[in-house]
């Protein structure tokens, strides 16, 4: 959709003609990147003549030119166990439930997101690879790390978070969306399984 159809539509929804609002808008700003560089005259000018819409249009274009330069923040390093499973371990090793987290990763390996995607029992966690995976295409992540919690104390990886774990690597690495770790935490310690060479030999 151009940015002239986008401009017909918002002054529709104030029931106003569309066609006439880019005409008047094209005499102040001939070109898109015109809206970029504003002067506080020609701004001034254009909202004169129609006060309230052609005022909240350039509202609308300054909350658009935020968003287009904000990125994530970066919460810490990846690149090396010990800190991501410290921060792990603040964050869930002392909760009375299981929980899943995935840790959001940019290509210099910061977390740029850490985000609960299932909460379980005392024992257990459903978990649901779609649901990781939605979540590491919409944050346009290189890749992630999952992180999960043992109430228990046991630190150590049953069968089954293994066999997920490797489930995971498999389809990341068929997604271009690479899992680099899989972390246990308890409230004293935690347990990498890339470390522990559990994901090695999983293409």
């Amino acid at each position: 959709m151009t940015l002239n159809d986008q401009i017909k539509k918002y002054y529709a929804v104030f029931g106003k003609n569309g066609e006439k609002a880019v005409h008047d808008l094209r005499r102040y700003f001939p070109n898109d990147y015109d809206l970029n560089e504003i002067t506080h005259d020609v701004g001034e000018d254009f909202i004169a003549q129609n006060p309230t819409h052609n005022k909240a249009l350039l509202i609308g274009v300054a909350i658009g030119k935020s968003i287009a330069v904000a990125t994530r923040p970066k919460l810490l390093s990846a690149k090396f166990s010990e800190e991501i499973g410290d921060y792990a371990q603040r964050k869930l090793g002392h909760l009375s439930q299981e929980q899943l987290c995935i840790a959001l990763l940019d290509a210099q390996l910061n977390v740029i997101g850490w985000e609960t995607v299932f909460v379980g029992t005392l024992t257990h966690v459903q978990a649901s690879p779609r649901e990781i995976f939605q979540r590491v295409l919409q944050a346009n992540a290189l890749g992630f790390m999952i992180i999960h919690n043992h109430p228990s104390g046991n630190l150590k990886p049953s069968d089954a978070d293994i066999q997920f774990s490797q489930r995971l690597k498999v389809l990341g690495e068929q997604m271009s969306s690479p899992m680099f770790d899989s972390f246990i935490v308890t409230s004293d310690s935690y347990w990498s399984m890339s470390e522990n060479n559990q994901l090695k030999g999983v293409v």
